[in-house]
């Protein structure tokens, strides 16, 4: 049977697999598939089930409901996950053999981390934050019952709202349930916000991550890892070097913590590579087990069909070495180390992206999710054996998305390097039509991505297929900026954005106008954030574009400065502030060379971006449509956010594929 070409609409024929977790006898891996409903426009999620062995998966979850965070109890016998349910979020559980989930919690609304069980299986940790009691759906709904206006929002913190999350009008917490009963209890309070809690291995202990310093906002870099009695009660420190922390693991000795941070006091707009630690709890400094490695570990890879999985570090049954991941030029690889000797090792390299992992009880078996340019992510799972040198060889235990890929037609995309104008060295891919012709000229369309502490990589990415199935070249790069290189080619732009970054991409625009099968005259650019930013900065310098897209950007650096959810520090990542020294902040805005644009600009932003708020869109449309310049303002409304390309509505996720679509249509005459 000839293969079709993929299209816009087979959006909603994908399957979002995520989460793969191995019980922890290595036979089983429970996992999430997230899946569309057109007739609701909706995403459903439930979690399935696999054998390790045979790989015969089945459905574990139903309903009308989205089920995430699955999580192995440590018997192998049960298992805790979240459900939300009417817009409610519980922590619900169901035996390991089959029947019926049982919701464990009774909170009240608010959004719940994933749940974590302790070692003896008798209680589950998790974090919890409430919703404000003016703003909970029956408040709401009683106000508008009778009438009522919304009461006034009292703001006191300079961070009081965060992207995706909406208003932080109460701190996020500690919190344990009975695993049994189900009964739930708050074990540390504050105004302060904790994160990312793991027992010690005898029950007694957890350990968290938290800002508790004086001022969290201004000093957003004093985060510290926290230790509270599993029952409640005063906090103890573990002395670590100043600077960001996450991704806790605590050893199986119970003697140590290895977590990803960094070593700073820096503003959190700076790029860094994060780097793997670990810290004895009988004292002692914190050591840093990657700083020779010089990449980030962490997956830092842009997709639009990213769910992921767990990233935190993983012990080895003897304590001697870790697992953790590594995102390296375009790629995301698991990695290995022993404490020893301090030298990481490649467990799983290639032309892929290890979303995230897990492993049995021995650590011997790994299920990994994994995918490629032409795979959407499936779960995998190999098994590490304990030599030196030994890498992993991951076998495919799923298949979700293979109805659809026996029927469409991918691209495969090649991978490049070019020099850059000072002879820095620039990698892309291009991605081409399924049914290239070297001897046809082709419309190019340029992306750049967001951060720009990020990648492009070897990942799917569904936009990028459809481009490429439509006729056009699609080149992809990681020009100065990015990460998963070393820490000074993401650094070197700092508080300098459209000189170094400009500059390689117009290196890239070069290189692709020497292939013989690109038409120079039809070019176009397009970037979502960070990149929306650069292709605004990109028009207002320079006309080599036909048409150019930028979506959820920044346009005024100035303005964002007290408008963005994440205000930055003063003469932080970028010179001056906001008020008596705001020139730099206006120099690097390209709202100020907007005068210059003879570009067409499809603008695309939602209302509901609290990381780049729609203000942004609205100056540059406003200066544009002043200027009499071609400009189209696509204005989606408050249900979407900054992540709407990538987890939006469905009707609007099609229709804004279509916009971009139609505008590269237009503008590139496309044959």
């Amino acid at each position: 049977m000839s293969k079709r070409r993929i299209t816009i609409k087979d959006l909603l024929r994908l399957k979002f697999v995520a989460d793969p977790q191995m019980s922890p006898d290595g036979n089983l891996v429970i996992f999430t598939v997230k899946m569309v409903n057109p007739e609701k426009n909706r995403y459903f999620a439930h979690l399935w089930m696999v054998e390790a062995v045979t790989g015969i998966a089945q459905q574990f979850t139903y309903g009308e409901v989205k089920d995430v965070s699955p999580r192995w109890s440590p018997d192998g016998k049960r298992i805790a996950f979240l459900r939300t349910k009417d817009k409610r979020t519980q922590i619900w559980v169901i035996p390991a053999d089959g029947g019926e989930a049982r919701q464990f919690t009774q909170l009240g609304e608010g959004s719940i981390g994933a749940p974590e069980w302790s070692p003896d299986g008798k209680r589950i940790a998790f974090t919890f934050r409430p919703t404000h009691p003016n703003w909970t759906q029956e408040a709401c709904q009683k106000r508008a019952e009778k009438g009522q206006s919304n009461p006034p929002r009292i703001i006191t913190r300079l961070r009081y709202r965060c992207e995706g999350a909406g208003f932080l009008d109460l701190h996020q917490h500690i919190w344990t349930c009975d695993a049994t009963t189900g009964e739930a209890e708050q074990i540390t309070d504050g105004e302060y916000d904790d994160d990312g809690p793991v027992w010690s291995p005898d029950s007694r202990w957890i350990a968290f991550v938290a800002n508790r310093s004086d001022d969290p906002d201004t000093k957003p870099y004093e985060v510290n890892i926290w230790l509270v009695p599993a029952e409640g009660g005063a906090l103890q420190k573990i002395p670590t070097p100043t600077g960001y922390k996450k991704n806790l693991a605590w050893s199986p000795d119970g003697g140590q913590i290895a977590y990803i941070g960094y070593e700073t006091q820096d503003d959190p707009w700076v790029a860094r590579n994060d780097r793997l630690w670990i810290v004895s709890l009988q004292g002692g400094s914190a050591r840093c087990l990657t700083g020779s490695l010089d990449r980030i570990v962490e997956n830092v890879t842009a997709s639009d069909v990213r769910e992921g999985g767990s990233q935190n570090p993983v012990w080895s049954k003897d304590g001697k070495r870790l697992f953790f991941l590594v995102s390296d030029r375009g790629n995301c690889h698991l990695y290995t180390i022993a404490l020893v000797e301090e030298k990481p090792e490649p467990l799983v390299e290639g032309a892929l992206d290890v979303g995230g992992f897990s492993t049995d009880s021995e650590g011997k078996r790994f299920a990994l999710l994994i995918s490629r340019p032409t795979q959407p992510a499936e779960v995998f799972v190999a098994r590490w054996e304990d030599k030196a040198g030994s890498q992993m060889a991951p076998s495919p235990l799923t298949q979700m998305n293979a109805p659809l890929l026996e029927k469409v037609r991918l691209s495969e995309p090649e991978e490049v390097w070019f020099k850059s104008f000072d002879g820095t060295d620039i990698q892309g891919w291009l991605l081409k039509p399924p049914n290239f012709d070297p001897n046809h000229k082709y419309a190019l369309l340029l992306y750049v991505h967001g951060g720009p502490d990020a990648q492009y990589g070897n990942t799917f990415f569904h936009e990028f297929q459809v481009h490429a199935a439509r006729g056009f070249i699609v080149f992809y790069t990681n020009p100065r900026g990015s990460l998963g290189y070393e820490e000074g080619f993401a650094t070197c732009i700092r508080g300098n954005w459209g000189d170094l970054d400009f500059r390689d991409l117009m290196a890239a625009v070069d290189f692709a106008e020497s292939l013989p099968y690109v038409n120079a005259k039809r070019m176009a650019v397009a970037g979502g954030s960070y990149g929306g930013y650069m292709t605004i900065w990109i028009v207002g310098h320079t006309d080599r574009f036909r048409c150019a897209i930028a979506e959820r950007g920044v346009a005024n650096r100035h303005s964002a400065f007290g408008t963005s959810d994440f205000p930055p520090m003063v003469d932080g990542y970028w010179p001056g502030n906001a008020w008596d020294r705001p020139e730099k902040l206006w120099e690097q805005s390209p709202l100020r060379y907007v005068a210059t644009v003879q570009t067409p600009l499809l603008i695309i932003h939602s209302e509901g971006d609290l990381r780049c708020p729609i203000e942004q869109a609205e100056q540059l449309f406003a200066a544009l449509r002043v200027l009499k310049r071609e400009v189209v303002f696509v204005r989606y409304p408050q249900e979407t956010n900054h992540d709407f390309s990538r987890s939006g509505p469905l009707d609007l996720r099609i229709d804004r594929l279509h916009r971009i679509a139609d505008w590269l249509d237009t503008h590139l005459e496309l044959e």
